[in-house]
């Protein structure tokens, strides 16, 4: 038998090291998802909000509303949408127990404020991927830009690919499909990096 010994001899035994519990495997998993939008969210929650120490609040009460509601049986396939929508409300009832006089803004004004800038983070995000897949371009052999190069010139198809490049239409196909997976990994990869995955 195993005993904590920071707690005394009549402590429960502490855990063993079988498989993980539920609670540990929620942990985890909203962490690493929390942790990878966590400055996303924060960014949102500062162009609702007019001063940072009540924005720090907020993203503590919103963070601590997406810990009781997360199942890690069925997490958000969207995570900082659900983070925002969270956000956003914490925000309203920031709005309605302030006494500020600048946090006195109507609820359309801030419905308005958070869509747009929910809608300017997307674009952003937009940006960072394009920029991404360009930098992950430029890494690939030589062979596969040439690849790329045959096949989406304009006007150009598989076959004609095939014919410019004197490879088989399936060869063309798969060493596609293959570089395609490639910058994918790379892409997201280099997301997660700077934090925007």
């Amino acid at each position: 038998m195993t005993v904590n010994a920071d707690a005394g001899p009549d402590a429960p035994a502490a855990p063993s090291d079988g498989p993980p519990r539920p609670a540990q495997d929620k942990h985890k998993l909203f962490l690493r998802l929390f942790l990878q939008n966590e400055r996303r969210l924060y960014a949102y929650v500062l162009t609702l909000l007019p001063h940072r120490a009540d924005a720090d609040d907020v993203l503590q009460e919103t963070s601590l509303t997406m810990w009781d509601k997360f199942d890690p049986d069925a997490p958000p396939t969207e995570f900082i949408a659900w983070a925002r929508k969270v956000a956003y409300h914490k925000v309203l009832d920031f709005h309605k127990k302030s006494t500020r006089a600048q946090a006195r803004l109507s609820a359309i004004f801030v419905k308005r404020l958070a869509e747009t800038a929910a809608a300017q983070a997307d674009e952003l995000q937009l940006e960072e991927r394009r920029a991404a897949l360009t930098r992950c371009i430029e890494k690939l052999p030589p062979p596969d830009r040439d690849l790329l190069a045959h096949r989406f010139a304009d006007g150009a198809t598989t076959q004609s690919a095939s014919e410019q490049l004197g490879r088989s239409v399936d060869a063309v196909y798969k060493a596609l499909a293959k570089v395609r997976e490639n910058l994918f990994r790379c892409v997201q990869n280099s997301l997660a990096q700077e934090g925007h995955a």
